[in-house]
């Protein structure tokens, strides 16, 4: 493969994600609408918050909220917090919310290692 061909297969993948990645102002948070689908067929969102001079990257909840919105199953609860906090992030038992408070460097990486996870959770219980 030439060295152009790389290029324009490069411009044609940054090209997409911009066309598919939404940044949508809602209050005084940012709502990242992505083209990735979990397991029930819904696309994967996730939410930029400021914190003082750092960022809360976050599900706000709804992932996990999805797969067991009454909260009764334990151990699919417990299994899907092991594999988050085995992933890096953290996650509130009452709220059910995955999250990472990053620098604004670190926002890009730590939104696609969230959706990964998110997808990934959906399937826990389909």
């Amino acid at each position: 493969m030439k060295n152009s061909e790389v290029k324009l297969i490069e411009q044609n993948a940054m090209n997409w994600l911009k066309e598919n990645i939404h940044f949508i102002k809602v209050g005084s948070a940012i709502e990242v609408a992505t083209p990735l689908i979990g397991a029930y067929g819904d696309l994967v969102y996730c939410w930029i918050e400021k914190e003082d001079d750092y960022y809360r990257i976050t599900d706000d909840g709804g992932t996990l909220f999805k797969l067991d919105p009454g909260q009764e199953n334990m151990d699919l609860l417990e299994e899907a917090m092991d594999i988050v906090i085995g992933a890096g992030f953290e996650f509130d038992e009452e709220t059910l919310e995955i999250y990472q408070v990053v620098d604004q460097d670190d926002i890009p990486a730590t939104l696609n290692d969230l959706t990964q996870l998110q997808v990934a959770l959906t399937y826990l219980a389909s």
